[in-house]
């Protein structure tokens, strides 16, 4: 069963993909598919949950299959050249042009994430996070067939579960998503942060590709892949990669919008923003951030359905689990100040730790070193050509929310400096695709890189 549940899942996601547009790449078709199919089986099964239905095998499969009879029914009748596009060339991957310094790289990459996935599949869930809370609700929410009426939520039984940051809070895809498979019979929940780091080096390399080249893609995936902390954390049950794949590539489809104006790059960024929101309450950042930017656009240049469409796909989601929790009780201690104030001590211990942070190259590699050169190399296409404006503006922007939720913050159950120093530092996985993919793909650098391609496939044809 928990193969069919894979593939069906698996096959949602490609099939929405195609509701969205039948004009992405397959790569990126294949990248994205888990991810976002992850995202819509979650998603039901909080309505299952709220309509009382168990949250077993038989219900959940049977719900996937009626879903991907739904979106297939909608690809038949309102994207007729979907099975055409599937043999357009433009669409398949092509060995044409390939050089040794990409086929070098995509072996290294290769190579290491097979290790990763090794690890990831081999060692069961051990972190802390995940025992207290993300793996421990999912496995529970199996056996008892709910989510919302567990017993972990039980305040009789934990005394403090709607205490401040309380996990009964936290937002649900990756517990949900972990109750999935072992309600499908899984030994372990580990297949999911697996496919999904996997998944998601697919679907960056398929959309860096669209700008930087075959060469460009293939160095920034490699760079992905490498960040210390990032990887580290990519093969552990938590939370924070997962939403890392839906925060980052929802502002890079947010930023090839702008590059060509592609509807479909518009509402692929909306359904990102949905996943991203249900992956942790803090996602609200990007959301925040990508919606302002296409709101300013949008009223600018007077054209307000794509942008309504995608706020559709990106709120929904919040809307549902916000109306679930209310409805079923899931709250705990506000830990957010709800008015202005002004704390000058406060302000200089965030922006200290974030600089401490960015300079880290112990947690980061050379990301931040990188795309500082990568800044200075492109500022005079970015003044006069204003080339990647969009995508810095969504970076600096989700930056600054950032900071602003965490001024905000009441810490009641920890100290500021234990947020700053350990949490806040997995958040900023979500920057580290965004940063690689800027440098790769602004025109100084993938000029650069595709001089380097026409050299190398000339020198490879002598």
């Amino acid at each position: 069963m928990l193969y069919l549940g894979l593939f069906l899942t698996i096959a949602s996601g490609f099939i929405f993909i195609h509701c969205l547009s039948v004009k992405f790449t397959l790569i990126e078709k294949a990248g994205l598919s888990f991810p976002l199919g992850m995202a819509l089986t979650c998603f039901l099964m909080l309505l299952l949950d709220q309509a009382h239905i168990p949250l077993a095998a038989a219900p959940l499969l049977t719900t996937q299959a009626l879903l991907v009879t739904g979106l297939c029914a909608f690809v038949y009748f309102y994207r007729k050249d979907a099975f055409a596009s599937l043999r357009e060339p433009a669409l398949l991957p092509s060995l044409k042009g390939a050089n040794l310094v990409w086929l070098l790289f995509i072996l290294a990459t290769a190579y290491a994430e097979y290790m990763n996935f090794s690890k990831c599949m081999y060692f069961p869930p051990s972190d802390r996070d995940s025992l207290t809370a993300f793996d421990t609700i999912g496995y529970i929410a199996a056996q008892e067939q709910t989510f919302k009426g567990i017993s972990l939520f039980d305040a009789s039984y934990m005394p403090d579960i709607h205490g401040p940051a309380s996990s009964i809070t936290y937002a649900p895809l990756v517990q949900l998503s972990y109750a999935y498979v072992y309600a499908l019979g899984a030994a372990t929940s580990k297949i999911i942060p697996g496919l999904m780091y996997l998944c998601f080096l697919v679907a960056f390399y398929g959309a860096t590709l669209r700008v930087a080249g075959r060469t460009g893609a293939a160095v920034a995936t490699f760079f992905v892949l490498l960040t210390p902390e990032m990887l580290g954390f990519s093969s552990l049950s938590m939370t924070n990669v997962i939403h890392a794949v839906f925060a980052s590539l929802s502002v890079i489809y947010m930023s090839l919008w702008f590059r060509t104006r592609e509807k479909k790059d518009l509402l692929l960024c909306g359904a990102l923003l949905g996943g991203n929101i249900l992956c942790r309450t803090e996602g609200i950042v990007f959301t925040g951030a990508v919606m302002l930017l296409l709101w300013v656009d949008a009223l600018r240049r007077k054209q307000y359905r794509g942008p309504a469409l995608s706020s559709l796909l990106a709120f929904v989601p919040l809307v549902v689990w916000t109306l679930y929790s209310k409805l079923n009780g899931l709250y705990a201690e506000s830990i957010a100040i709800t008015h202005p104030f002004w704390d000058a001590e406060k302000i200089g211990t965030i922006s200290s730790y974030m600089w401490l942070l960015y300079t880290n190259t112990l947690y980061y590699g050379w990301t931040f070193i990188v795309f500082l050169i990568a800044f200075l190399a492109n500022l005079w296409f970015l003044v006069r050509k204003r080339d990647s404006l969009w995508l810095l503006l969504g970076i600096g922007l989700s930056m600054l929310f950032y900071m602003m939720v965490l001024y905000q913050i009441d810490y009641k159950w920890d100290t500021i400096h234990n947020v700053m120093s350990y949490s806040s530092k997995r958040f900023l996985f979500c920057f580290i695709p965004m940063i690689w993919y800027f440098s790769l793909t602004n025109h100084a650098v993938s000029s650069l890189f595709r001089r380097l391609e026409q050299f190398l496939v000339i020198r490879q044809t002598r």
